[in-house]
């Protein structure tokens, strides 16, 4: 890792501890793949807008998700060739592109001052929560390399600002941005960092150069900017905003007990990085890898602002996986600054990276990594193989229905509280539909109904909440966006279940709890983690409260 360290044995025991800390993480990636299971439903969206019949649709359906084309490109490309056929298959992409962030590591650090990337891989790269969350059939992992790569080619740029690697980092600005939008703004922090060292070094033509590179990058995204607007009008259906708790939460869990390590390690390699460049005199001639730590300081500086921009712009609430880039990004600065530290810092990562080495190889570690994504898909396939053709499958919250009907390939219809048209990916724009509707279930009570009073069966899938314990009637809210949380579909989620619940305690006999998460050996995915419960029975008459 150290470039200033002298000492032979010294540098021995970096290189030492980093391959360990490579090969600790390619084992924690593998047994990752082992347990992870099916696909859960923000997988199972990417999935289908990915393989739509042409790549027009694709890229039209592409506001309703995450990223922008190249994810799903790569997704559709891996489809093409016959790889994607199993969920086996979808997940090996996710290991590759798991074992490629763990690559990009190592070049972004050769890149920038040919060091050790000790921080990231002790930080990041045997974290099981980011690689459990990396190799997930997301864009995430892959716009983390290429950012990360993209910043080492365009410091490539600033130390000898020859044409091919102005190029080359062109190229990777552009597939960059293309990959996450949320890279923009690193990159925007990236070429504010490489303009002002270009100054700093009194090379105005280097500055525009690395400007040339952003610009070329910005001007990619002009495609997405009509969509992303448009898509603004059913966004709003999931735009309940964030908070610094909510923020402070999600950072805990993904970065474990190393939060205040982490945070400690940025605020001394920004303290450092700053302070060196505003009180140490340049030597001359100027030697560009001093300048490296005010590069890695300004970019991780303004990488974090405009990270918090961006999340504050989408206006979602954030979920652990959604800081994996702004923990990366902000590591791979550090580790670039920490590298032209004193070589008292880099015996402090060193004792750092032995400490996660030997936590990356214990119990707890592989521990945190046994987790299915979703039972989803064991649940379609139970129904599958038990319900009649005359049952009826009622999938609640209506967002299970993206997994459910991706997995289900049984005789009996199904359908969500409330019923929608499209199940492929997240369509909030049908769901608005339904929240400006006035009994928006009653249709679907009515089927249960009818399913039940002709004897035949009504599974439920998923999670119903639990009715006010006075037993009175839940109570309908009004029409979107009437209701205490205007378009937020939540509030109108748990009402639906709570009718549909009511009627069920009102009419069925008999009820059987067939599936019980909380007995399952290997943890769920808190996010997807279903029930099963099959109903029978009618009768007219409605309990007497007590």
């Amino acid at each position: 890792m150290i470039a200033s360290f002298t000492s032979p044995n010294l540098r021995k025991a970096c290189w030492i501890v980093a391959l360990s800390l490579t090969g600790a993480s390619i084992l924690l990636h593998f047994f990752s793949f082992t347990q992870v299971g099916g696909l859960w439903r923000d997988e199972i969206a990417i999935a289908n807008i990915a393989t739509m019949p042409s790549w027009g649709e694709t890229f039209r359906a592409l506001p309703h998700d995450h990223c922008p084309i190249v994810f799903p490109a790569v997704v559709r490309i891996w489809t093409a060739l016959g790889l994607a056929q199993t969920d086996t298959g979808l997940r090996m992409l996710g290991l590759g592109i798991g074992l490629f962030v763990l690559a990009s590591f190592w070049a972004a650090s050769q890149m920038m001052g040919k060091s050790l990337p000790l921080l990231s891989l002790a930080i990041v790269a045997v974290n099981p929560v980011v690689v459990r969350y990396g190799d997930s059939i997301r864009g995430y992992a892959l716009g983390i390399a290429f950012i990360m790569l993209t910043m080492g080619m365009i410091w490539r740029f600033i130390e000898t600002p020859k044409l091919g690697r102005g190029l080359l980092a062109g190229v990777l600005a552009v597939v960059s941005v293309q990959t996450l939008y949320q890279n923009a703004f690193l990159l925007l922090a990236i070429g504010i960092g490489g303009v002002v060292v270009s100054l700093r070094q009194r090379q105005p033509a280097k500055a525009v150069g690395v400007l040339g590179i952003g610009a070329v990058a910005a001007l990619s995204l002009l495609p997405y900017v009509n969509p992303i607007r448009q898509a603004q009008s059913w966004w709003v259906v999931s735009q309940s905003g964030t908070n610094l708790e909510i923020t402070l939460d999600r950072l805990t869990k993904l970065t474990g007990p190393f939060l205040g390590v982490w945070v400690a390690v940025v605020v001394l390699a920004v303290l450092f990085g700053i302070g060196r460049a505003v009180l140490v005199p340049r030597r001359n001639p100027v030697h560009e890898l001093e300048d490296l730590p005010l590069f890695g300081s300004i970019a991780l500086i303004l990488g974090a602002v405009g990270f918090g921009v961006f999340i504050q712009l989408t206006g979602l609430l954030t979920q652990t996986w959604y800081y994996l880039p702004a923990l990366c990004f902000t590591v791979i600065c550090c580790d670039a600054i920490v590298s032209r530290m004193h070589p008292a810092a880099g015996v402090g990562v060193l004792v750092l990276a032995v400490g996660t080495l030997i936590y990356s190889i214990s119990p707890s570690a592989y521990a945190a990594l046994r987790w299915r994504q979703t039972n989803g898909d064991l649940l379609a396939a139970q129904v599958a193989r038990t319900a009649g053709a005359n049952d009826l499958v009622i999938v609640h919250p209506w967002y299970f229905g993206l997994t459910y009907g991706y997995y289900y390939h049984g005789a009996a219809k199904w359908t969500t509280l409330p019923p929608l048209t499209d199940y492929r990916f997240h369509r909030y724009d049908l769901l608005m539909d339904q929240l400006a509707t006035t009994n928006a279930i009653a249709p679907v009570l009515e089927q249960v109904a009818t399913t039940l009073r002709s004897g035949n069966r009504v599974w439920v899938v998923g999670r119903l909440p639990l009715l006010p314990a006075d037993g009175a009637a839940p109570a309908s809210p009004p029409p979107a966006p009437n209701g205490l949380r205007g378009w937020g579909d939540q509030p109108y989620s748990e009402a639906w279940g709570l009718e549909f619940r009511y009627l069920l305690k009102l009419h069925v006999t008999n009820a059987t709890l067939v599936v019980d998460p909380a007995t399952n050996s290997i943890p769920i995915n808190p996010m997807e983690r279903m029930t099963l419960i099959v109903t029978s029975g009618w009768k007219d008459s409605a309990p007497t409260n007590e």
